[in-house]
């Protein structure tokens, strides 16, 4: 199968009128007046972000969330994306048609799911391990995206769902030693978790309402509020008895060292939850908010004047981190 057949069969069907049916260099998009473009991009190589040979559906669906967590940070809604894949060469012709036909139903299952277009792309063959990247276009309402720089003294630190699921997942395909004789819950949970990661797309209009600063948590929970009080030039103190934590995984951080578990949780990544934090008088606004979506927030700690991320360990005292989380470096 060449370049145009993958084109015309696979990829067409999932263009939007943007993309002027992937027959020109270039796609056409005029956004509605009184919104601001979000525009965000990640690239997954083949042994560093997924796993080897891994070419298919679950390759495709973590492209499109690692990027639609993003907007989702910035209270955004997708509206479009750019396609770049570099293919291996050594797939021959019936297992590189069987593996495009998989790429492009994850991308098209994530699409349905959040409602946004293909508007084109470029694909080559490599010989080098694939590499896919995507570079996708959001909307906000004029002045009203969500950005890391405006945390307050003062302001509630909250994050969504439960850390460290993920994390596990990936320990557990690795087959680590860290695992050992999980229960069938404990392995739906974090396969789940890393397989079939959920962007918090539909969080993005009360994020929009009460969040000061938001960012993905997907490189690292304690990474990502060093990046908020980076942007916003505020300290921001994180206690980790407030670490949200599913059934299975707080059971997980009992069989050894809790504290030292805990801390893996939260420096791990793969955790495509919202770090972000509101006014405290919001409080209770923003819980009944999230209880309408049937999101599960919690408080993990609070703004002060300062620089950094302080972390309070089980004892309410601090505590040195020296791995904050994922390097692309």
């Amino acid at each position: 199968m060449n370049e145009f057949d993958w084109i015309e069969t696979y990829l067409k069907p999932l263009a939007g009128p943007e993309g002027l049916g992937l027959l020109d260099d270039a796609a056409l998009f005029k956004p509605r007046q009184g919104q601001d473009l979000v525009l965000t991009k990640d690239t997954l190589v083949e042994g560093v972000h997924f796993f080897k040979g891994e070419y298919g559906a679950g390759t495709a669906e973590r492209l499109m969330v690692v990027n639609l967590s993003d907007l989702a940070a910035k209270g955004a809604r997708p509206l479009g994306y750019l396609l770049s894949i570099a293919w291996p060469k050594h797939l021959d012709e019936a297992n590189l048609k069987q593996w495009m036909q998989g790429f492009a139903k994850g991308l098209g299952a994530q699409q349905d799911a959040f409602g946004f277009k293909l508007f084109g792309g470029d694909t080559v063959r490599t010989s080098g391990p694939m590499t896919v990247s995507a570079t996708f276009i959001g909307t906000v309402p004029e002045g009203e995206m969500v950005k890391r720089s405006a945390a307050h003294i003062g302001d509630d630190i909250w994050v969504t769902g439960t850390i460290g699921d993920a994390h596990l997942g990936l320990l557990l395909a690795q087959k680590s030693e860290q695992i050992t004789e999980p229960d069938g819950q404990a392995i739906w949970t974090w396969e789940e978790a890393f397989r079939h990661p959920k962007p918090r797309l539909l969080f993005r209009k009360v994020l929009r309402q009460y969040a000061t600063s938001c960012a993905d948590i997907s490189d690292g929970l304690l990474s990502e509020a060093g990046h908020i009080s980076k942007a916003s030039g505020t300290k921001l103190t994180l206690d980790l008895r407030s670490v949200p934590l599913s059934p299975s995984t707080r059971q997980w951080c009992k069989s050894d060292n809790v504290q030292d578990r805990i801390i893996e949780l939260v420096t791990g990544g793969d955790d495509y939850e919202l770090l972000f934090t509101s006014k405290s008088e919001d409080r209770a606004a923003l819980v009944e908010a999230a209880s309408k979506l049937n999101l599960e927030i919690t408080n993990i700690g609070s703004v002060s004047e300062g620089e950094g991320v302080t972390c309070l360990d089980l004892e309410g005292q601090p505590v040195s981190i020296a791995n904050t989380g994922y390097s692309h470096f």
